[in-house]
């Protein structure tokens, strides 16, 4: 599948790239730290630092995270763009990723585990996996590369990740923190497209605005479809960041 970026997801993949060289530089050659500031670190949002659950999606562990998450945005990002314009594109984008955020912060208040209150969850997954939900409703035939090797219907590729994401949250014990993040952004991206198909319009569209239904225009089905038309001691510590 040819990648044509839109302006939206060009410009989203330039933020990422250039906040991954600057926290890079600072933490690695100026003794810095801007994952503590801007992580999604529990026990620091629970003592003030409430901007980590939208900053967090802006930041990647390594070179190969930031590849593989910048391929995503890549690939799906630029027909929903293209569709959607650049308002809603945006808004639905950092809606997923801002409850994906919330919900791992909720769960892990529930859970209270002194340790994992203070492991930083960073990266754009759950705005993309929003993303991947959205492009297996809009377009269920394209065609997707599973693991980057195995092509498969685009409604096919959603149903198989969040059943992967699904059973890692459930079998992989602390471990499946950062796979309940994804599905919750799976689960915010239909609560999104959901509300907007029952009549909560959002009035962003290509441009200043969607149009209002002409009168005698047929009106559009609200029906949402995704169906065939390492350690240093002994304790197990689990990962040091959940991306």
């Amino acid at each position: 599948m040819p990648i044509r970026l839109t302006d939206t997801v060009k410009k989203l993949l330039i933020t990422y790239v250039v906040v991954f060289i600057i926290q890079m530089t600072v933490d690695r050659f100026f003794g810095g730290n801007l994952a503590g500031w801007f992580a999604l670190i529990p026990i620091q949002v629970l003592h003030g630092k409430i901007w980590q659950v939208a900053t967090y999606s802006f930041l990647h562990a390594d070179v190969m995270h930031l590849v593989l998450n910048a391929l995503v945005l890549a690939f799906v990002g630029p027909d929903i763009e293209a569709l959607w314009g650049r308002r809603k594109f945006l808004v639905y984008y950092f809606f997923c990723a801002t409850m994906a955020g919330l919900f791992y912060l909720l769960i892990q208040l529930v859970m209270w585990n002194p340790i994992y209150l203070g492991l930083p969850m960073i990266g754009a997954s759950g705005g993309l996996y929003g993303l991947l939900l959205a492009y297996g409703i809009l377009f269920p035939d394209r065609e997707l590369l599973f693991m980057m090797l195995f092509p498969m219907k685009a409604r096919q590729f959603v149903w198989i990740l969040a059943g992967v994401e699904f059973l890692q949250a459930l079998f992989s014990g602390q471990g499946g923190l950062g796979a309940f993040a994804h599905l919750s952004g799976l689960g915010a991206g239909f609560l999104f497209l959901w509300l907007q198909a029952k009549g909560f319009q959002f009035r962003g569209g290509r441009g200043r605005g969607s149009a209002a239904q002409k009168p005698g225009q047929k009106k559009r089905s609200s029906h949402l479809k995704l169906v065939k038309s390492d350690s240093d001691d002994d304790e197990p510590r689990g990962p040091r960041t959940w991306h």
